[in-house]
């Protein structure tokens, strides 16, 4: 016959008890597994929120990169723009000093076109109201000078606008 009962008890004792260990083990390995998966969430979740502040940051510092490029922009036009006004200004002061120097030798000319007694000596008033005397001569002289000082004081005047109208 077989074995008696007896005999088989401690051996399927042992074996029971062997397969109640595994099976504990098997329903704590899934609790084990479960907080596994729970800290990589919570690490997971970390990760995704410092993941969104360091690209808010990026977002913010582009913009700030964004608005100072547009800074600098404004201020190499503005710097250019003085660049050419202080160099419309100098041309315009240099125009202006040769027609003043210009005007002032015309007018020197004119004064002394104009003096009585220029010459040899003094001319009577007889002289110079005669046709082809010499104060015909003198006043032609005096009128031409006048004209080409009207004609110089216009130029003058013009001077100014047509330097700043080819500036701009």
């Amino acid at each position: 016959m077989g074995i008696p009962p007896c005999a088989l008890t401690p051996r399927v004792f042992l074996q029971v008890e062997l397969k109640s260990q595994e099976a504990q083990n098997l329903q704590q390995q899934p609790d084990c597994y479960l907080g596994h998966l729970q800290q990589y969430m919570a690490t997971y979740q970390q990760q995704v929120a410092a993941y969104q502040q360091l690209t808010s940051e990026e977002a913010a510092l582009h913009r700030e990169l964004l608005q100072q490029t547009q800074l600098m922009n404004q201020l190499q036009q503005e710097t250019w723009g003085k660049a050419v006004v202080e160099m419309a200004c100098q041309k315009l002061q240099e125009t202006q000093g040769k027609e003043l120097q210009q005007n002032q030798q015309l007018t020197a000319q004119l004064r002394l076109m104009a003096l009585p007694g220029e010459g040899t000596g003094d001319h009577s008033e007889e002289e110079e109201r005669a046709p082809g005397g010499r104060g015909g001569c003198e006043q032609h002289r005096i009128e031409d000078l006048e004209e080409t000082f009207r004609t110089a004081g216009h130029y003058a005047d013009r001077v100014p606008a047509l330097s700043s109208a080819s500036i701009w």
